[in-house]
């Protein structure tokens, strides 16, 4: 499998342009954080210029995507079908309408809820609080340019 990365904060791999990315993939699979940034991220126009017949995965965020774009995607056939954990239905849960069709696999994000996930989230936040009472910006912290405390 080749694998192709966009992503504008990464440095250190080889990066593909967005447009040649979604021309090129058979599968795309958008992992991003919720912001305003990467509201309807895939949109009409990105829908678009995917690869005929290739296949969308949301594992994210479901803000990610403007679900008027995807429907009109696997409608026309621009898109040959898509899976999804994540929506925007209000729990956050793949929209009921998209997840009846047949050509979506949707399941409900749960991945975060297993022992070992938890452990882990919980690790994670004690860290960063230790960082922060440290005097430092935690690891991964997505607002760091807003950091005040300074030691």
């Amino acid at each position: 499998m080749r694998v192709l990365i966009s992503d504008p904060y990464v440095k250190d791999v080889e990066q593909t342009p967005f447009d040649e990315l979604l021309k090129e993939s058979d599968y795309v699979v958008p992992l991003a954080v919720a912001t305003p940034e990467t509201e309807n991220f895939m949109n009409r126009s990105s829908f678009a210029k995917m690869k005929r017949g290739a296949f969308f995965i949301n594992v994210s965020r479901g803000n990610l995507v403007d679900e008027a774009a995807l429907e009109a995607a696997l409608d026309s056939g621009q898109i040959a079908g898509c899976a999804m954990d994540v929506g925007r239905a209000p729990d956050q849960m793949p929209t009921p309408r998209l997840a009846a069709r047949p050509d979506v696999i949707a399941t409900p994000h749960t991945a975060g809820l297993t022992v070992p996930a938890i452990e882990h989230q919980s690790l994670e936040t004690v860290a960063q609080a230790a960082e922060i009472v440290r005097g430092r910006v935690p690891k991964g912290a997505v607002n760091a340019e807003h950091w005040k405390r300074r030691p």
